[in-house]
């Protein structure tokens, strides 16, 4: 039950009862400990007054910009004329991706300085312009290898006449515009509204 009582009686040594050693944290094998990586980010004291502070968070941040790298853009620059640029704007209406009402969106526009104005009747339909805009300034662009170039929508508001409901009214109009159509209408005998 002892083993040291039953090594006298035998008149052997004790064998040596082992306990496993406590071990402190400072004394811990390496591979027991968790690593722990050092931060790399900056610290900086904290200033006490307010003015300490804004000065510190308004200082330039010189270290910063020398560590990143600036990428070389090659800007495209080509020289296009009318006819080119007509064409490629065709290409865009003539597309699959535009409905009937946005392609009469793109009917009205101006270009000056590489910079195309598309003139929107009112502000409702500017929605619809912003919805493919982005895809027609990138057709452009390829299409004409040009990066200069640039894409805006104006608000012209179109000038609001006479509203035409009947056919009459709307008869009497053609007349104004085209008077050769009042002398078809005697000749032939036409009635509007029949």
């Amino acid at each position: 039950q002892n083993p040291e009582l039953e090594a006298q009686e035998k008149n052997t040594p004790a064998p040596e009862v082992k306990t496993p050693p406590t071990a402190t944290p400072s004394e811990e094998p390496e591979k027991v400990r968790p690593s722990i990586k050092k931060a790399s980010a900056k610290t900086m004291a904290i200033p006490t007054d307010l003015s300490a502070l804004k000065a510190e968070i308004n200082k330039p941040k010189a270290e910063e910009e020398t560590t990143e790298t600036t990428e070389e853009v090659n800007i495209r620059n080509t020289a296009y004329s009318t006819e080119a640029f007509e064409k490629a704007w065709k290409e865009f209406i003539d597309s699959d991706m535009l409905q009937p009402l946005e392609r009469e969106l793109l009917s009205g526009y101006t270009l000056e300085n590489h910079t195309i104005t598309v003139a929107i009747p009112n502000e409702a339909l500017t929605l619809g312009f912003e919805r493919f805009r982005s895809d027609l300034l990138m057709h452009m662009r390829n299409a004409l290898k040009n990066d200069h170039i640039m894409l805006k929508s104006q608000i012209v508001e179109i000038e609001k006449g006479q509203m035409l409901y009947t056919d009459r009214e709307k008869f009497s109009y053609l007349k104004e515009k085209y008077p050769a159509l009042k002398d078809l209408q005697e000749k032939l005998g036409l009635d509007p509204e029949f």
